[in-house]
């Protein structure tokens, strides 16, 4: 089984893909900032006087430094949230919709499966079922005429 078909068929391999290859294009786009960063010689001095910062304001330096943290974890976080709803919950909103309507008796439109993964089954088994309730519905007319 390849990757591409590996990750079409289940959504959490999509989301465990998408989200390591952030985490290393992340690590490896550090390595090179830091790379950077310390072969200049002017950096050293800059550390210094960072450092001395550091002992001179420690509550203000493990503040910045919190800060950064905070905003490096943004970057998964927001990427995570925004996998989670492209990729779950507003398909679940889509079946969610049409089961309201097929609450009210709209049965003609026909819900389009255009996954292979675990919302592709349920798209699959929701279409199974207004199909069946669709037969069941227009025999029971039948006969009542």
């Amino acid at each position: 089984m390849n990757l591409q078909t590996l990750l079409r068929r289940s959504v959490i391999n999509k989301i465990l893909f998408i989200t390591l290859s952030g985490a290393v294009v992340f690590s490896i786009a550090s390595v090179i900032v830091y790379f950077i960063i310390f072969s200049n010689e002017q950096t050293y001095h800059l550390v210094e006087q960072l450092i001395a910062y550091a002992k001179a304001h420690p509550f203000n330096f493990s503040l910045l430094l919190g800060f950064l943290t905070f905003q490096a974890t943004l970057i998964p976080i927001v990427m995570t949230y925004f996998l989670i709803k492209t990729e779950i919950i507003n398909p679940l909103n889509e079946i969610a919709d049409r089961m309201e309507k097929i609450s009210v008796g709209e049965l003609e439109e026909e819900m389009i499966i255009d996954r292979e993964d675990e919302i592709g089954n349920l798209q699959e088994s929701f279409e199974r079922m207004r199909v069946s309730l669709k037969v069941i519905i227009d025999k029971l007319e039948s006969e009542q005429l």
